[in-house]
């Protein structure tokens, strides 16, 4: 079964390359009060006092939050790209509890004017952004999200996207439940009124829990936000170590980030050392090196739950390039064919001297959480539809064209795992709508099949 995924991993990444995901330009583990944990090497200065959070996995001190008032993080944001063609995306994970108001992170211009950030306001989300007058004025102001893009479902950590491009801001937002929705402004920052970015509280509005910070220099699809959420469901970031199960020992001895660079038929991560930030490679002897840049597949590893045991959950890791599983003999770590012995499987959790202290993800998160993919078959001429949902759901499909006239619609009663292929005899764009309980998505497919 293991060999079969594999090779669908190394056979999908030509028809799938778009699904894949940059490295964040800058990230923040909010991982306790440490400094070193909160930032990751990253150049920020801290304001006011912090304090440690447990995170959405339940781990204590592996997520922060603020003291009320002149409580944050601030960090100089860089943007690349042309002068008023800048992109950017930012993602976090965001605590609800039991304030009425919360900010997340916000910006502000010389003249002390709030430019644009995000922040809660009962159940409702909120975007800070500007616009100017004739006379060029900087005029502050808010805009409310659209009424199913909200916090209902209570306390808990809420995933957070939001893109900023020349086509506008798109805010995304996943439930504690894996809802997820978008919402589409006009606002476009001018990048030349700011040039740092703060987390945590502002002008007398208190802060809440925040963990994994991240920004992105380019404008991510909804596509690929769906993925990181997917990924960041199952991982969090920072402090991990890999242990492997045979020896007990982990992966040199150090701790790694994991960051998710794409779906080609899994999910794939990039493994980087927390002590120098450089990343684990494959290299063509199938030895193991560190490099400083992630350049090719050598640096891309897919990660596989196993199953659970009592050391916690158990992984094999199999480089995208060569297709092997990452081992440690003891004789030196490398790569090989995976043969189910324990030298190819690890438990993700922290080290402290040689005694495991936690276990990455609980029994009650099982994997995957979701997953899903809808694409256009060239080859086969039909739109596929494959969505596993955590729990069974009664869904619907509705297909329409370009102008939104309906061109078939599906129903599905109780189902966790979805698996549709759908003919349409047209050309063009063709929107797919999927919606459940507690999901919805919309995702544009181009249809390229000519009938005779």
């Amino acid at each position: 079964m293991r060999n079969i995924i594999l090779m669908m991993t190394l056979c999908f990444s030509s028809c799938l390359c778009a699904q894949e995901i940059p490295l964040p330009q800058k990230c923040f583990p909010l991982n306790g009060t440490d400094s070193e944990d909160i930032m990751s090497g990253q150049t920020a200065d801290i304001h006011g006092a912090v304090h440690a959070l447990a995170d959405r996995f339940g781990t204590n001190g592996k997520a922060i939050s603020f003291d009320k008032e002149d409580s944050y993080l601030s960090f100089p944001l860089v943007t690349s790209g042309e002068q008023g063609q800048r992109e950017l995306t930012l993602t976090y994970w965001l605590y609800v509890g039991q304030d009425s108001i919360s900010q997340a992170f916000w910006t502000k211009d010389q003249d002390g004017n709030l430019l644009f950030g995000m922040k809660r306001k009962g159940v409702r989300a909120v975007l800070d952004i500007y616009h100017t007058d004739n006379q060029k004025n900087v005029l502050p102001d808010q805009q409310w999200m659209w009424d199913d893009s909200n916090f209902n479902e209570g306390k808990g950590w809420y995933f957070v996207a939001l893109t900023y491009s020349d086509d506008g801001t798109h805010f995304y937002l996943v439930t504690p439940k894996g809802k997820m929705t978008e919402c589409y402004s006009a606002f476009i920052p001018d990048w030349n009124l700011f040039t740092s970015m703060c987390i945590g509280a502002v002008d007398h509005i208190p802060s809440t829990g925040i963990d994994d910070f991240k920004i992105y220099d380019t404008a991510l699809s909804g596509e690929q936000v769906s993925i990181l959420y997917q990924f960041e469901s199952q991982f969090s970031m920072g402090s991990e170590s890999l242990f492997n199960v045979e020896t007990g020992i982990p992966l040199y001895s150090s701790t790694w980030y994991f960051h998710c660079v794409g779906f080609q038929g899994a999910l794939q991560h990039t493994l980087q050392n927390q002590s120098d930030l450089s990343f684990l490679s494959a290299d063509a002897g199938y030895a193991l090196s560190m490099t400083s840049d992630v350049e090719s597949d050598n640096q891309k590893w897919s990660i596989y739950p196993m199953k659970d045991t009592a050391k916690g959950r158990l992984y094999t890791i199999i480089n995208i390039a060569t297709g092997m599983s990452l081992s440690d003999t003891r004789e030196g770590v490398f790569q090989q064919v995976p043969d189910n012995a324990d030298s190819q499987r690890w438990c993700i959790g922290q080290w402290e001297g040689k005694k495991q202290i936690k276990s990455d993800i609980g029994e009650s998160h099982d994997i995957p959480l979701l997953f899903e993919e809808i694409y256009f078959d060239k080859g086969a001429g039909v739109i596929r539809v494959h969505i596993r949902f955590p729990e069974g759901e009664n869904v619907r499909i509705r297909l329409t064209d370009s102008q939104g006239m309906l061109l078939k619609e599906l129903l599905f009663s109780n189902v966790q795992l979805l698996e549709r292929d759908i003919r349409l005899q047209i050309n063009g764009v063709c929107l797919v709508i999927v919606e459940s309980d507690n999901y919805r998505i919309n995702k544009k497919v181009f249809v390229s099949t000519h009938f005779k």
